[in-house]
């Protein structure tokens, strides 16, 4: 009966959000012509890029429908729901959204999942608008013009990239969608998607500025080959292709030596914000936030303290790391206490030991004692990345570790004060990569999408099961669902995943 009534609260809920959508996008002729009187200078093609960032970073609805799942593409479960729904994590919380996601019973009307899928959609509209309008608009310099493009194509291609990886086969949507009948598209097949991200990504490689930090937030050149280096391992693990692999290897090692790591210990925090191996981060900012509808990190991932003593305000612990995650760091790994923390000593002395190790790596201290409404940046690309790509990629190429890909983990080891990897053949040297990922990304929103790249179905059972002993994954799990109310809205174009 619960379940019911959350079933039909969901679907009252997103039942308004695409009513409100309807009514909006149906009066195409009145936003056809605040089209034409809205892109006509420098100025309107700067403002309609920026708003690109509204949506990664806050709620951007119009119609006013937030509740604490309604945020930015970035805001939470874009990093949250792969941890989640993996060995690294589990729900602190009763509710059956959190459950259905830690047990891996996850299903077609998950509030998660719908918004999710609405912020990369709503993300990519803007994008295609900005692609669309800008080149029409008279500029003193091109090259300009060409980064405000380059700027929505590499957000469109980082969206259509992980709408992939999350989905699968999606609605493939290159130019503004200003009515209804236009969202009402059959899925694109993946293998048609990625030439799409290639060429993306290709141009804002190109197009955008080379310098480092040309504002916070924004890509640039490198962004885009970092973010190239990701999508090429993927589509080479996933097509068994040497060619995309060696793509991902030239595409890491062109990023490594601009964004060198520094110290693990000092990578969260706030003062190296958008500096050292930082090569792209989504620029939360706790002023601009109103009430929840900034980052989430110390909300979701702190446990409860007493903020008398001095512990973080607005902390509510709703996901923890399991045992096994935290058991995986080796005794020397400097990343583990960064990472997690199993109790808390307040001012006064006494300490406070908490039910499960949770995690702690985006609460800056000393900048931030108090928690609540953060500065913390979400690190999307970095370099650690880079160096495991490598190593990963150079493994599969050559069917066992060379000398270049054990140096790649091993730089990644070493900064965690740890030696050289023992393993020395294809299959061990891969776990050893699927292990590091595991402790240098936790909590980054990494894991699940390691787990389906990496491993069989029987290895994944295996590795989960260890850390939440009778959790069971099945093979439709590798994807999520779509949502079902997108499903219906579709008129029948779009279909659901297997197994859902």
């Amino acid at each position: 009966m619960k379940r019911t009534y959350l079933y039909l609260s969901i679907w009252i809920l997103l039942a308004g959000i695409f009513s409100a959508c309807s009514d909006f996008l149906d009066e195409e002729a009145k936003g056809s012509q605040v089209d034409k009187n809205y892109y006509k200078t420098e100025a309107d093609a700067l403002a309609a890029t920026d708003a690109i960032y509204s949506y990664l970073i806050s709620d951007a609805d119009a119609y006013n429908l937030w509740s604490y799942h309604f945020g930015g593409l970035f805001f939470n479960d874009f990093w949250e729901l792969p941890e989640l729904m993996s060995d690294n994590a589990v729900s602190k919380q009763s509710s059956p959204e959190y459950q259905s996601i830690d047990k891996f019973q996850i299903d077609a009307y998950s509030i998660r999942v719908a918004c999710l899928w609405r912020d990369f959609y709503t993300t990519i509209n803007v994008c295609n608008t900005v692609i669309a309008k800008v080149p029409e608009i008279s500029f003193t310099d091109e090259i300009k013009k060409n980064q405000l493009i380059a700027e929505a194509k590499f957000f469109r291609a980082l969206c259509y990239f992980e709408l992939t990886r999350f989905f699968g086969d999606v609605p493939l949507h290159t130019g503004p969608t200003e009515s209804v009948s236009a969202t009402q598209i059959s899925r694109t097949p993946v293998d048609q998607i990625y030439p799409v991200i290639l060429e993306d990504l290709d141009f804002a490689e190109k197009h955008l500025k080379y310098e480092d930090r040309l504002g916070y937030g924004r890509p640039y050149a490198l962004s885009a080959s970092a973010l190239l280096a990701r999508v090429y391992l993927t589509l080479g693990q996933k097509m068994k292709n040497n060619t995309y692999l060696q793509n991902a290897v030239e595409k890491a090692e062109a990023v490594i030596p601009v964004f060198p790591m520094g110290s693990y210990e000092d990578l969260f925090k706030l003062e190296n914000r958008f500096k050292g191996e930082r090569i792209w981060e989504v620029n939360f900012n706790a002023s601009l936030s109103q009430g929840w509808k900034g980052n989430q990190f110390l909300v979701r991932l702190l446990p409860k303290m007493n903020t008398e003593k001095g512990g973080p305000n607005n902390a509510h612990g709703w996901v923890a790391a399991t045992d096994d995650l935290y058991n995986s760091f080796e005794p020397a790994d400097k990343r583990r206490d960064i990472t997690l923390f199993k109790s808390f000593t307040y001012t006064d002395g006494s300490v406070e030991t908490f039910d499960a190790p949770y995690f702690c790596k985006y609460w800056d201290r000393i900048a931030e004692p108090k928690g609540n409404e953060s500065n913390a940046t979400f690190p999307y690309l970095r370099t650690a990345e880079m160096y495991l790509i490598k190593a990963e990629a150079l493994n599969e190429i050559s069917q066992n570790p060379t000398k270049a890909a054990k140096d790649a983990l091993n730089a990644v080891r070493h900064r965690a004060g740890l030696g050289d990897t023992p393993a020395n053949n294809y299959a061990d040297f891969k776990k050893a990569v699927l292990a590091e990922r595991r402790k240098e990304f936790a909590m980054e929103g990494h894991r699940w999408h390691d787990l389906v790249r990496m491993c069989t179905l029987e290895e994944i059972k295996e590795l989960v099961g260890v850390a939440k002993p009778g959790v069971v994954p099945r093979e439709a799990n590798y994807l999520f669902p779509i949502p079902n109310n997108d499903i219906i809205i579709s008129n029948g174009r779009l279909t659901q995943n297997e197994g859902y």
